[in-house]
């Protein structure tokens, strides 16, 4: 956003920014951190939401549509982005949700309390008032189990960045029309990316040069409208997080966590190192800093408490109980034996890699595994491994707790990797189609004006070719199997090739056809119980 309301206003209406969800900042990525800290948050299927930069409601109507008891306030400068995701609510007639055109610093009680504020892509991006007002809105109006989530850019990481921010300023602010803006922006990044490979090999290979490349690479691929709000508007501040903690302190408010809880833990990295941050940052936020100097991070996305709440860090099994747990990850060797204590490695799709020789943990990434997408409550899934291993009730209920312990010890640190998911609630999805199966509203409305890249119900996007949308968008829950089938065979007899095959053909391609969607609409977590 600019320091200029007027100007804001211009640039977003302009050329809006892309709305999009981020499951970052969904109630349940929350309350699931809160639940491990030991806090007691407000349940999310009855909570009330705020969002600061809301832009056309991409990442709070999802929300809304997906959990119809809760309520929802998004608040955005630009009236353009405002009033699109306005028609958005009125088409799915949502009567949950409220988007407000008016700035930030405009927010007051008025709007109430709230369980769970959300500001995305924002803090670093508006003046020093305005930022005030963001640290102003979570103290005064959080609720006192409430938890806060503020993203913003952050130092080191960003110093390389800001270097080419100032180069795509210096040349293209002196165009007044934004999109022209964005071109010459482009231009000044083609000239540098021909200037870092004419400087040789020896420049190129240089720490300097890999940056630079590492940074046009990235921002070549970049939308219009990344470039223009992320990298040309007038306020862009990273800072440190020790600072952004030291203005959140003057709030009333406490460092919580990390939305992506394994950038918090130093036990990712060497043993040596690890020893070594505990030596010299004894505490939470000095060690936070210096993880960040390690990694030369650019971005975090923080989670902010009362100062009066207690948080207590010391995370054990029990914590597990109330949770869901989801995972995709696949055991190396499909055939191995389960049951045997020997080490088996399990893979997942983005290529982390977890060994385990306990058997019950085995077992429960492989019934994980088997229900993915869908999240099991711990004590289900502790039941369905043992089960798998053909457990029975031969064992004492003390081996029976020792065993869901050391299961939870375990998912505990793959959550802790990145390998698994928890959840504060169960999934708001089906992965197996009901009788009538029923899409996401939201994604059906979104195929019918062109959409291929969807909105699920894991609060992601997916991409979602034409033919499979075509069938997505008949999933009304008023049809059955047999009248998609027959829906499906009549679009094949209109295809090319389809008055030449037999009646049987057809009616074979299009049960495979809808059981084939099906099943990836499923896997999409896309269809609504």
């Amino acid at each position: 956003m600019s320091t200029d309301p007027q100007a804001a206003r211009t640039s977003y209406d302009e050329v809006p920014y892309a709305s999009y969800p981020f499951a970052q900042t969904h109630p349940d990525r929350l309350a699931t951190l809160g639940r491990l800290f030991g806090l007691e948050p407000a349940p999310v299927a009855a909570c009330r939401v705020l969002e600061l930069g809301c832009a056309a409601g991409g990442n709070l109507i999802p929300m809304a549509t997906a959990l119809p008891q809760a309520e929802f306030v998004g608040v955005d400068l630009s009236s353009v982005q405002v009033a699109e995701g306005l028609r958005i609510i009125e088409a799915l007639g949502l009567r949950n949700i409220r988007l407000l055109a008016m700035s930030i610093d405009e927010v007051d009680e008025r709007l109430g309390s709230f369980d769970y504020v959300l500001t995305h892509g924002v803090y670093s991006w508006v003046p020093g008032t305005v930022q005030e007002a963001i640290l102003r809105i979570c103290a005064n109006q959080m609720r006192h189990n409430g938890i806060a989530y503020v993203s913003y850019n952050t130092l080191p990481g960003w110093r390389m960045r800001g270097m080419i921010r100032d180069l795509m300023r210096f040349h293209a602010m002196g165009f007044r029309d934004a999109r022209e803006r964005v071109a010459q922006a482009r231009a000044i990044l083609d000239f540098l990316a021909k200037s870092v490979s004419a400087g040789g090999t020896a420049f190129a290979n240089s720490a300097y040069g890999m940056l630079l490349k590492s940074e046009l690479e990235d921002l070549r691929g970049r939308a219009d409208h990344y470039i223009l709000h992320e990298h040309l508007e007038d306020s862009n501040e990273p800072l440190y997080f020790h600072e952004f903690m030291e203005r959140a302190h003057k709030h009333g408010l406490q460092y919580l966590a990390d939305a992506d809880f394994s950038t918090m833990l130093a036990t990712n990295f060497p043993s040596e190192v690890t020893q070594t941050l505990q030596r010299i940052a004894p505490d939470l936020i000095r060690q936070e800093q210096f993880m960040d100097f390690l990694r030369n991070r650019t971005f975090r996305q923080t989670l902010l408490v009362h100062k009066d709440v207690a948080v207590n860090r010391k995370l054990t099994p029990q914590r597990m109980t109330p949770l869901w747990v989801s995972g995709e990850l696949q055991p190396a060797q499909p055939d191995a034996d389960l049951s045997s204590n020997e080490g088996l490695e399990f893979r997942s799709p983005g290529g982390g890699q977890l060994t385990t020789p306990r058997p019950i943990t085995k077992a429960a990434l492989v019934v994980l595994s088997r229900h993915w997408p869908e999240a099991l409550p711990f004590a289900e899934l502790v039941r369905s491994a043992a089960a798998l291993l053909d457990h029975r009730t031969r064992e004492s209920g003390q081996q029976n707790m020792t065993t869901a312990e050391g299961l939870a010890g375990d998912l505990l640190r793959a959550y802790g990797a990145g390998l698994i998911e928890l959840h504060a609630t169960p999934s708001g999805f089906v992965t197996r189609p009901e009788a009538r199966p029923t899409a996401s509203p939201l994604a059906r409305w979104q195929v019918g004006h062109g959409l291929t890249d969807l909105t699920t119900l894991r609060h992601q996007t997916a991409r979602v070719e034409q033919d499979l949308g075509g069938i997505l968008q008949l999933l009304d829950g008023s049809h059955d199997r047999r009248s998609l089938e027959r829906a499906v065979a009549d679009s094949i007899l209109k295809g090319p090739g389809g008055k030449s095959m037999s009646r049987s053909a057809v009616e074979s391609a299009a049960r495979k056809r809808v059981d084939d969607a099906l099943a990836q609409l499923g896997r999409l977590a896309l269809l609504v119980a």
